[in-house]
């Protein structure tokens, strides 16, 4: 639009230039060949000011392509940093939010870690309570281990300076001794110590209770259960006025016996103690004299002290 304007604008001004000297009636020739070659002049020039003008003219179509194309990405690009900055957003508040879960996980963890280490110090330090207990143990079995080989020896000891001692009536079968682990009991049948139906000890019986008496003195860590015991044969109508059960007659015949042993032995009380069984703890078959005769006895018993 503005090229057809421009190129018709020097054919105007030729036209008026001729025009000019038509009017103005007759000019030299040297004078019209001077405007002639002005006008070729101004011809040239103005051809040559078209074609720059058209080139200019290219030149701004051009770069006004190139700005509408630059502006038309220009739109895009900030569509898309319209769309990265909301999908930015979007991904800031899911890290946040991300974030603050794992904040609470991560305090939460914290927590469990500082539990799990008081734990850890209670189970060390419980430990280390338990190893000193087990070694504290481990000492006392070891005293109580020197300490039960020193008594089984010592029982040991006893048990064969009372059968020793009584070789003669172990052999006639009046007097047992047994000895197991760390009990020892000494076993006297009642023809050695009693008459029959009678809890006064014979002079042979207070003997042997002596030397019974003499041997455990010594035994310095048990004290000493004396046991009457009877057979199961009714106390006869002469005797029940002094005895009128068999408890009675077996209680009176411990009696007697640790009488022996506290006043005769020097044996101390304290460390003295009666049982009495009557019938009821039978060793032997009561339906034979010989069975009977077994369970009419006195067992001298060596057992823990009473202070343990």
């Amino acid at each position: 639009m503005n090229q057809k304007n421009t190129l018709s604008t020097p054919l105007f001004i030729l036209f008026l230039l001729v025009g000019t000297l038509t009017m103005s009636g007759c000019v030299s020739k040297a004078t019209y060949q001077q405007q002639l070659d002005q006008n070729q002049t101004l011809q040239t020039d103005l051809y040559g000011t078209n074609e720059r003008l058209n080139n200019l003219q290219a030149r701004y179509d051009n770069v006004e392509q190139q700005l509408n194309n630059a502006m038309e990405q220009n739109t895009a690009l900030n569509d898309q940093n319209i769309a990265a900055m909301a999908e930015i957003d979007r991904l800031k508040n899911i890290f946040q939010a991300r974030s603050a879960q794992q904040q609470q996980e991560l305090s939460e963890l914290e927590k469990q870690q500082k539990e799990l280490e008081a734990q850890q110090l209670q189970q060390q330090t419980r430990y280390q309570e338990l190893l000193d207990n087990k070694q504290q143990l481990e000492q006392e079995l070891e005293r109580e281990r020197i300490a039960r080989e020193a008594r089984l020896a010592k029982m040991a000891n006893t048990y064969n300076t009372l059968v020793a001692n009584l070789e003669q009536e172990i052999e006639r079968g009046e007097v047992t001794i047994s000895k197991l682990k760390d009990k020892l009991t000494v076993n006297l049948v009642e023809k050695i110590l009693f008459p029959s139906g009678s809890a006064d000890l014979t002079a042979a019986g207070i003997k042997v209770i002596r030397q019974v008496g003499d041997i455990l003195k010594e035994v310095d860590d048990k004290d000493i259960r004396v046991e009457g015991h009877t057979d199961n044969l009714a106390i006869s109508k002469a005797l029940q006025a002094k005895f009128p059960s068999n408890w009675e007659l077996s209680a009176a015949r411990a009696a007697n016996v640790v009488r022996v042993l506290q006043r005769d032995v020097g044996i101390a009380g304290e460390k003295l103690e009666i049982g009495a069984y009557g019938p009821y703890q039978p060793v032997a078959d009561n339906a034979t004299p010989e069975g009977r005769a077994q369970n009419r006895r006195i067992q001298i018993v060596l057992v823990p002290l009473k202070s343990s």
